[in-house]
């Protein structure tokens, strides 16, 4: 599934504690069948990205799409809406949700370019421009003379 902004669906979560950082949310959709004029329902399970696996079992959830997290893994939680208080009567519904951190891949190279970019506005300024041009003229008269 290609990206889709604020492509957003409630659902249940189904399973947790599986993978890191991962649950499983069922998404239960209902329609009427075009012929037979019957509601159908039909569900689909869906990976989430889970950044403080802050998801229990059964938690009513909404999730958005957003950029890819792994090959099957392209919805993040967006939001708890309800908890059964029975089952986890210590944990409270968190109020925000992190939004997912950068891979660590991602993050250095980000952080390498800055360095690197001031390392060459500060060697522009100490030669300026015109100390590459005369070298790249100097490099050009010793081939031309070359040739002669």
């Amino acid at each position: 599934m290609p990206y889709q902004p604020n492509h957003i669906f409630k659902g249940v979560v189904t399973k947790v504690g599986v993978m890191r950082k991962t649950a499983t949310v069922t998404v239960e959709r209902i329609f009427e069948h075009p012929k037979i004029l019957k509601e159908i329902k039909r569900h689909k399970k869906y990976l989430v990205h889970d950044e403080n696996e802050v998801a229990r079992l059964e938690d009513k959830v909404t999730i958005i799409h957003g950029a890819r997290t792994s090959r099957r893994k392209a919805f993040r939680l967006h939001s708890i809406v309800s908890r059964d208080t029975r089952k986890y009567p210590d944990e409270p519904i968190p109020s925000t949700i992190a939004e997912p951190s950068l891979k660590p891949r991602k993050e250095r190279r980000r952080l390498d370019s800055v360095p690197a970019a001031k390392e060459e506005s500060t060697q522009g300024q100490g030669q300026g421009q015109g100390g590459v041009l005369e070298a790249l003229k100097d490099l050009k008269d010793s081939v031309v003379g070359l040739t002669r």
